[in-house]
């Protein structure tokens, strides 16, 4: 039985290292290591801001329109998110906009720290938010209401000066579903869309319980519990559950007052009745489109936008957009016979979201070519793709918008019909392939989305989707876009400014997204009236109602003038007659609409497939998203007798408005729709909507507001200035592994323990961070010292992070009493060395994940040798002194995400080149001038269950030349080696941390030391060389958070963890091929001469040494402590273990 163990640990180990080796996955020495992601800027912003009372809104070229947008639409939201938190804005809330989501992406705000910190950070709350927009007004003012609520949550539970906020958040530890989702609930109600996607939680995916739900999807389950608490217990206990929270510090006495349960019993109800809910909703629904399937996609690891079917009603060919983990696709598959790549951007990227604007597809009417729209370095370029030739037939060409939106083949394979941003306005456009210009069909504030093409009898046009409130609504400053999007058309053979636009469906709930034109008198759309994204068709009719005539006299136009008008005019401008006169013809347009679905599940995107009676149509059930293509369905057109039935979130929505009565003030939806027209019985058509809808000016709180008109002359615009602001501070114990820059230490000739930096095992550290306000440049400062405030560090470094190309500067100095070893022997602690650091980085980012980086600089050590009498001369003994002057180069690859305490997810790895070059000095005298180290770091986490996660890493340091680096083997990172290293226990002398017995080879020229850690199990030096392997395996098991389906409020089970380790590890001297077992040797503690010493050869595999052994970790007083025990592998937990207790995270 002991042999199968001894096999069975073997055999973990041997397949931990090939492992490593082969999928090269860790990074070296453990919090030593610094990874990073990066944030890659193409764009020069050049930012201005405008103040208003409450919010200072910044924003770049082009983004002006959107500012003012923005100011106002802050100002309008604050009072009611304000009257409904209970909470009032402290200070003036900053808003940072961009103009789209990929200028968005490129913005240095919110990066996180790039320091390993064990405990005691204070991250201040910082009253700032970032928002782009994506050519939807209404999303932009959710961005800022959630922006907004999220200030005023985290300012009402954490405070807003230093101090309440480290004591609140000490105490106060609510789930971050719960936060985030309360957040979420206030920005924004709850809506067709957020239905849909808790009805597929709920049904379509296997959620046990809440809080595999809550994990999985953390703001919508929170959005969905808050929203649960308002259909239950009422809407004014929403934030009173939250102000118990807070009062109590606890979540399940908050929950016992409003609803008499404790929190694990309202989480057990809220699936119980939404299940219910939705199981109940679906009934008599159809579950899939009556068509034919051309194509499953499972998603999952990979994500399937932009599904565009080829129309040719006998081909199978489609393109798709394939996004997996940050990596983007366009897919061309033939028949279902080839596959074609044909482009692709992006890199592995755990955190990265899909861009939700590109890439964009189009086929043409034939079906012979597909046309490409993507976003490359900062510009939107379109590509054409010629199926039959199988060539791009237009590469790259350079649109001249800051965004596209969507677009559309027209009439022929040379014109797209698109919604593009210019301005900061999203309008229709059509755009001339070969010519590469465009025609404005559209100038308004208003977002025209979805265009596409129609030709009906006796009338042809663009039919798209708006938010405009009617079809003539007036545009300017103080018109702020909010209302539902309807279908509109507009006559865009008329060249003039007075367009004809005629309104094509007036919904009371949800949205008309996608029109098209179905068949000849028909087009259709996607609408959630009902609750759920269904398609629904309109009969077209129209008639004409006259000629317009349009004069134009010098700057004016005059349509339809009294020849009054008409002769001022001339006489005003001294003119005989018009520059020109011109008419067009106008109609009477109108619109029956009526569902021809009733589906279980929204439609999630829609295309007219070509001319041939066909659209498409993506759903998603469960896992998987379907394409359809569909043929027109001529007999349900005929006999109109779909009943789409209305959702029960429709239902209730509806129940409330009857109860509200008239008075649109009391709406329970986000938005506020245009008044229904109440049409008589005769009226068998939607007409144009020539009675003007009355617009509801309150907010969704029902609060008052200031006028649009007085934002506006409130508001005033300054050019942007640097302004900086302290954004965190750390006071906490640092132990060893908190290095500040330096990794090496001088030689000491072996005399340990080994703790690098200031020669301590436990220091006070204090650090200060401050930044400008855009975050493009940072300053950071540290100092640290021992207790005896005799050994001290500081820090001090310079970023700057606005270009491409981020570089800095940085200072260091530290002063240690410790041991160095000269050509005379040791000087065990008789030397008090200060080492001073001037240093300068460079670091190119290649994406958001990998980076090239170089440093350089001088290093200058001095040495003061105290007085001993020991040492005979070492009080007229001068200083000594030794220079070197520093480079590195490093490339470092980090696609990571870091869920908890400890735990990460991902995998990354940092790979670097150093050369250490002697300027002079009087210290020593050496062999040349030259030092080389070669070294990589690699560490990949694999999750097992929700964050029990397997963590393996190998690390390797290789040091040559004239003279070398020297490495000890064993013990850990971040290890208290408190009290003396030799005790004496039951007689014997003992070395607790560092075995001094270990000689260094005589042949090295050795000029700097440092560890290759973690090797558990051995104490420090437990061999050593210029030469060190590492490789490390980890079962993290954070015992309560994975096995408790609770909320765990205290941060010490909260982040307890158990851990499984097998450490292997060698150190050599010499070159890199003379790699074997190490041998120990052990002789007389305190005396390394002594005569008698015994040597064996370590336990271990192959040329490793090994260890095993369980360890146990968890927050304390806000620090994060480790404690292993180590068995070395010379049986089966034979003799007693190693115990190492450390200070900071794990590798």
């Amino acid at each position: 039985m002991r042999i199968k163990r001894i096999g069975f640990f073997l055999l973990t180990a041997f397949v931990t290292a090939i492992f490593l080796l082969l999928a090269t996955s860790s990074t070296a020495q453990v919090n030593m290591v610094e990874f990073g992601k990066n944030r890659v800027q193409h764009t020069k912003f050049k930012w201005s801001f405008y103040q208003s009372p409450n919010f200072n809104v910044h924003y770049t070229i082009n983004g002006l329109e959107l500012a003012k947008f923005a100011t106002q639409v802050a100002e309008e939201e604050l009072p009611g998110i304000e009257d409904f938190v209970e909470f009032a804005v402290q200070r003036r809330i900053n808003i940072v906009l961009y103009n789209n989501f990929n200028d968005f992406k490129q913005s240095n705000i919110g990066m996180g720290l790039d320091y390993p910190n064990a405990g005691g950070l204070t991250k201040l709350v910082n009253n700032k938010m970032v928002v782009y927009y994506n050519g939807d007004h209404n999303d932009l003012r959710r961005q800022i209401k959630q922006g907004i609520a999220k200030v005023l949550v985290e300012t009402l539970l954490f405070g807003d000066d230093l101090g309440e906020f480290a004591q609140n958040q000490a105490l106060l530890d609510l789930p971050k579903w719960m936060t985030d989702g309360y957040i979420s609930y206030v920005a924004e109600n709850w809506s067709p869309k957020l239905d849909n996607e808790l009805k597929s939680a709920m049904i379509g995916a296997e959620y046990k319980n809440f809080y595999q739900f809550a994990f999985e999807q953390p703001e919508l389950a929170g959005h969905a519990f808050w929203y649960y608490i308002e259909e239950k217990y009422r809407k004014e206990n929403v934030t009173y559950l939250l102000y118990l929270s807070r009062i109590y510090k606890n979540v399940n006495r908050a929950t016992g007052t409003i609803a008499k349960k404790k929190l694990k019993d309202v989480l057990k109800d809220f699936m119980v009745y939404n299940r219910d809910k939705y199981f109940k909703d679906i009934r008599a629904r159809r579950n899939v489109p009556s068509g034919r399937l051309t194509l499953p996609k499972e998603i999952g690891k990979a994500d399937y936008f932009r599904f565009q079917a080829n129309p040719n009603p006998k081909s199978f060919t489609y393109a798709v957009v394939e996004y997996k983990k940050g990596q983007t696709r366009v897919i061309l598959n033939e028949n279902f016979v080839s596959e074609k790549v044909l482009w692709k951007s992006g890199v592995r990227n755990l955190e990265e979201k899909p861009n939700p604007n590109y890439p964009l597809l189009a086929w043409d009417p034939k079906g012979t070519r597909i046309a490409m729209i993507v976003w490359e370095k900062g510009k939107v370029l379109l590509n054409v793709y010629d199926a039959f030739r199988r060539i791009k037939t237009v590469k790259n060409v350079e649109l001249p918008f800051e965004q596209v939106n969507d677009m559309q083949y027209m009439l022929d394979a040379n014109t797209l019909v698109m919604s593009a941003v210019k301005g900061g306005q999203s309008d229709v456009f059509v755009y001339k392939i070969d010519r590469m210009k465009e025609e404005q069909i559209t100038n308004d504030v208003y977002d025209d989305l979805d265009a596409s093409f129609v030709a009906f009898p006796n009338k042809t046009g663009i039919i798209f989707s708006s938010n405009r409130p009617s079809p003539n609504a007036p545009t300017g400053d103080t018109v702020l876009p909010k209302d539902r999007y309807n279908v509109f058309l507009i006559d865009n053979w008329n060249k003039s400014e007075f367009k004809q636009i005629s309104q094509l469906t007036n919904i009371p709930y949800g949205n008309a997204r996608y029109p098209s034109q179905y068949n000849m008198n028909h087009f259709t759309f996607i609408s959630e009236q009902n609750g759920i994204g269904n398609r629904w068709a309109g009969f077209f009719s129209t008639t004409a109602a006259g000629l317009d005539t349009v004069f134009q006299i010098g700057d004016e136009l005059l349509r339809n003038p009294e020849p009054k008008e008409l002769d001022s005019t001339l006489q005003a401008w001294n003119k005989q007659e018009p520059d020109s006169v011109y008419t067009f013809r106008v109609t009477d347009d109108s619109s029956y609409t009526f569902p021809i679905t009733n589906y279980q599940s929204s439609v999630l995107e829609t295309r007219i497939a070509g001319d041939n009676g066909q659209v498409t149509e993506v759903n998603r059930q469960g896992d998987f998203k379907f394409l359809y293509k569909l043929k027109v369905d001529e007999n349900v057109l005929r006999k109109r007798n779909v009943n789409a039935r209305p959702t029960e979130y429709v239902k209730r929505m509806t129940r409330m408005d009857k109860v509200a009565g008239e008075n649109k003030n009391n709406r329970t939806d986000i938005i506020d729709s245009v008044s229904v027209i109440q049409k008589p019985p005769t009226d068998f058509f939607e007409t144009e909507f020539k009675t003007d809808s009355v617009q509801s000016t309150e907010k969704l709180m029902g609060v008052k507001t200031q006028s649009k008109e007085e934002v506006l002359s409130r508001m005033r615009l300054f050019p942007y200035k640097k302004k900086y602001f302290i954004d965190n501070v750390s006071t906490n114990f640092a132990s060893n592994s908190a290095l500040l820059i330096n990794r090496f230490q001088p030689y000491s000739g072996a005399n340990g323990p080994v703790n690098l930096g200031n020669n301590n095992p436990v220091n006070g550290m204090l650090r200060v961070g401050a930044m400008e306000f855009m975050e493009d440049y940072k300053f950071t400062g540290m100092y640290r010292t021992n207790f005896g405030l005799q050994d001290n560090e500081v820090y001090m470094r310079f970023d700057n992070l606005r270009r491409r190309i981020d570089w800095g500067l940085a200072y260091y100095r530290s002063s240690s009493a410790l041991g160095i070893g000269t050509s005379g022997g040791s000087i065990n602690n008789g030397v008090q060395a200060i080492t001073s650091i001037y240093q300068g980085n460079l670091s190119y980012p290649f994406n958001e994940v990998q980076s090239l980086r170089f440093t350089g600089g001088l290093r200058r050590d001095i040495y003061h040798i105290k007085s001993d009498d020991r040492l005979p001369g070492s009080l007229q003994q001068q200083p000594l002194d030794e220079n070197f002057a520093l480079g590195r180069m490093e490339f470092v690859h980090d696609n990571t995400i870091n869920p908890a305490s400890n735990i990460w997810h991902g995998f990354r790895a940092k790979a670097w080149m150093e050369l250490f070059h002697r300027l002079g000095g009087n210290y020593a005298v050496r062999p040349g001038d030259n030092t080389f180290n070669f070294g990589f770091d690699a560490r990949h986490y694999l999750r097992i269950y929700r964050n029990f996660i397997w963590a393996v890493r190998g690390a390797a340091d290789v040091s040559w030349g004239d003279n070398k680096f020297i490495y000890y083997l064993g013990g850990t990172d971040g290890w208290l080696m408190l009290g003396q290293n030799q005790v004496v226990r039951n007689g014997a002398v003992k070395e607790r941390y560092f075995n001094t017995a270990n000689r260094p080879a005589n042949d090295a020229s050795y000029v700097y030391e440092s560890l290759a850690v973690n090797l558990r199990g051995f104490t420090q030096n437990a061999a050593n060389g210029n030469n060190a392997v590492v490789i490390n395996s980890e079962l993290r098991l954070p015992v309560f958070a994975t096995l408790f389906n609770r909320p765990i409020n205290n941060a010490f089970l909260r982040n307890f963890q158990v851990v499984q380790f097998i450490d292997l590890g060698t150190a050599w001297n010499g070159r890199y091929n003379r790699i074997g077992r190490p041998a120990i040797t052990y002789t007389e503690p305190g005396n390394p001469n002594s005569p008698v010493s015994v040597t064996i050869k370590a336990p271990g595999i192959g040329p490793f040494l090994g260890s095993y052994g369980f360890g146990a970790r968890s927050t304390l007083l806000g620090y994060f402590i480790r404690y292993d025990a180590g068995w070395q592998m010379n049986g089966i937990f034979r003799g007693r273990p190693q115990m190492h207790v450390s200070l900071g995270f794990d590798f």
